[in-house]
């Protein structure tokens, strides 16, 4: 399991727990910032085994639950895959989504993000 350490500002968490910031926002602000590149590449590196060549160029957040615990929840991110075969020249596209687990350390403004390893085919281990 992969785990992104992400900090933020703690007044932005502070507004989503007394009803000012929604969830999805603080979010969106924290996974956007900073971050996406690495979660773009790990959705990449999954998504490569698909084709030649896979781009993601962004994603966004579709759905976020925090538990009672005001510490944990998960995060749903939506983001489409662009494909390109370029031995056959064909290119399409596929509508991805994940759902993840997150944590938050309030004592030291840090969202944890966890984040799966994907298995991954190589045709290596197929012979």
């Amino acid at each position: 399991m992969a785990v992104l350490k992400i900090n933020y500002p703690p007044v932005n968490y502070h507004h989503v727990i007394i009803g000012k910031m929604p969830l999805s926002a603080f979010l969106s602000d924290v996974l956007n910032i900073g971050t996406s590149v690495q979660i773009i590449e790990h959705l990449a590196k999954y998504h490569s085994q698909n084709g030649d060549t896979c781009q993601i160029d962004a994603f966004e957040i579709s759905a976020a639950d925090l538990h009672n615990d005001k510490k944990s929840g998960t995060v749903a991110i939506s983001y489409l895959v662009k494909y390109h075969y370029g031995c056959a020249d064909i290119t399409r596209q596929a509508k991805g989504h994940e759902t993840w687990r997150f944590e938050i350390d309030a004592e030291h403004n840090t969202l944890l993000l966890f984040m799966p390893e994907y298995e991954v085919r190589s045709t290596h281990d197929e012979f």
